[in-house]
Order: C-alpha cells, then sequence, then structure tokens
C-alpha cells in the first residue's frame, strides 16, 4: 500500500522539527495553526489565503511563511496540507 500524502507529509515535518508535532496536523486545521505556532517560534511569519473565496464549490487554500525576505508557500484544496507543506520547504530551505 502507498502513503498518502497526510503520511508523507507527516514523517517529512517528524524529520524536520526536533519536537513533537501536533497529532493530526495533515487533517485538523486546528493541530495544523498549532505547527503555525510552532514556526512562529522559530522566527516565520504566517499568512493563509483562500484563493477561492467567492466559490461554494472549489477550494483551494495557499499558505505562506515569511522569514529574512524569503517566501515559501504552497497551495492544497484542504488548509492543513498547505500549511504542513509550506512548513516543510521552509524548514528545507532556511
Amino acid at each position: 500500500m502507498s502513503e498518502t500524502i497526510f503520511e508523507r507529509l507527516e514523517q517529512q515535518l517528524k524529520q524536520l522539527l526536533d519536537e513533537a508535532i501536533p497529532t493530526h496536523v495533515t487533517d485538523n486545521i486546528n493541530s495544523a495553526l498549532e505547527l503555525v505556532t510552532v514556526m512562529e517560534a522559530r522566527g516565520f511569519s504566517f499568512q493563509l489565503k483562500d484563493a477561492c473565496p467567492k466559490s461554494l464549490t472549489d477550494s483551494l487554500w495557499c499558505a505562506n511563511f515569511l522569514k529574512n525576505g524569503e517566501n515559501f508557500s504552497a497551495e492544497y484544496p484542504l488548509a492543513p496540507v498547505a500549511i504542513c507543506a509550506a512548513a516543510i520547504g521552509a524548514l528545507t530551505n532556511q
């Protein structure tokens, strides 16, 4: 059985962060926002935008972490996945 995107993102976050990641971080917005708090403690600022604000059927979230003038962003229909992917990009490239 192949890994899901959720499992891959959680595994990468566990490798990149010294501390434990929140439970269900890739599929629970509250847990993903706990990850944002961890990232902000590391000096990142955060922004989450709804890229389809007027659509009743489509969803696309853009998560951005900013630090030292560099922007690390990711887009995905689920906000927690976008947040996790952007965090991985930020942690990998800092």
